[in-house]
């Protein structure tokens, strides 16, 4: 038998009544909370669709950073219009890369261990995107990864290192020659490729064989092989001669690539090399492009004008040079000066002539 009870009301419900019109109340009370919600969520989309378009998050790509910061490369009105697919929206500024190359006069464990000569090279290199460096002078290794660590207390920077050369010949190898090469990079703007590539050397063209490496931009995907030795002075014209070779061997372990830059310590001017016997050999001649012009200062010694630090374009040379050079010799940490030069960050084939 059913339970009765009196409502406020002043007529009798059931139990069973009760619980029912509690459970109607219930849904109904649910059913008001899901319209609230659908409401809000969708007065949020249509607000996020209308906003959208200026958010800072709405464009694909991002703009790294003004044109105003390489203010030498564009005019205020000028504008790089380029292709879809390149991820660049037109009125981007063009990026560049900083290459550069340094002799660092015989690096080895006791100048790893001045504290002050490491700190001024580790600022010097920060300055630039990438660094081919000659002249590492030790036997233990530990030299470079020492001069690395103290870069990447300013940024940090990533290494491809040789091995060290002037040993494959025996005729011209002697510890006094040996010496190892490293290309220092900025990680934010340059990644590596590869482990890098001795040349073969099996004429013995040279006294320490050339090292490259392939390299890419982070930001735009222009890549590049680098190509750095250093010249023995006493050989300067036949191993210069033979630059054309290293240059063929190059392409032929990068196929595909189609910008090629040899920079380094050539010993190419004055005493070692005039100009007259350099203008005779192949690698003047031609397609190949020699950013720093003879007559250059690149020693730290006041009254020379030796442009011993050179860097050629291979042949067919390469549209994201940017058609600038630069040397740095305010510093103490070597007798040779830094070489720079800068390039597109972007590949050419996405930029629109």
């Amino acid at each position: 038998m059913t339970e009765l009870v009196k409502s406020s009301g002043g007529f009798r419900q059931s139990t069973i009544e009760k619980r029912i019109l509690a459970l109607e109340n219930e849904g109904t009370t649910r059913w008001i909370h899901l319209g609230l919600g659908f409401g809000i969520v969708s007065v949020c989309v249509a607000l996020m669709v209308v906003l959208a378009p200026f958010s800072p998050v709405a464009d694909i790509v991002e703009k790294v950073s003004d044109c105003s910061e390489n203010p030498s490369l564009f005019s205020s009105d000028q504008e790089l219009s380029v292709l879809n697919e390149s991820g660049i929206r037109d009125g981007d500024c063009l990026h560049d890369l900083e290459i550069a190359s340094w002799n660092v006069k015989r690096f080895g464990p006791s100048g790893a261990e001045d504290e002050a000569r490491v700190a001024e090279m580790a600022g010097k290199i920060s300055n630039y995107d990438i660094v081919a460096v000659q002249e590492i002078k030790d036997i233990q290794q530990t030299a470079p990864y020492i001069l690395q660590d103290g870069i990447d207390e300013i940024s940090e920077f990533g290494m491809v290192l040789s091995n060290r050369t002037g040993a494959f010949c025996e005729n011209k190898s002697s510890s006094q020659i040996s010496e190892q090469y490293a290309f220092y990079y900025d990680v934010k703007t340059i990644r590596s490729l590869d482990s890098g590539n001795h040349y073969p050397n099996n004429d013995c063209e040279y006294t320490r064989e050339p090292f490259a490496a392939r390299f890419v931009s982070v930001e735009f995907n222009h890549t590049f092989v680098l190509i750095t030795l250093h010249i023995d002075p006493d050989d300067v014209l036949n191993e210069t001669e033979a630059l054309v070779n290293v240059f063929e061997w190059a392409k032929f372990q990068y196929p595909g690539e189609d910008d090629f830059i040899l920079l380094g310590d050539l010993n190419a001017d004055c005493s070692y090399a005039r100009s007259s016997e350099l203008d005779e050999l192949a690698i003047r001649n031609g397609d190949y492009q020699w950013i720093i012009p003879d007559g250059t200062n690149t020693n730290t010694a006041e009254s020379s004008s030796c442009a011993y630090d050179r860097m050629i374009i291979g042949d067919g040379g390469s549209d994201e040079y940017l058609g600038s050079f630069s040397t740095d010799c305010e510093l103490e940490a070597s007798d040779h000066c830094i070489i720079s030069a800068r390039f597109s960050a972007h590949e050419s084939s996405a930029v629109s002539n």
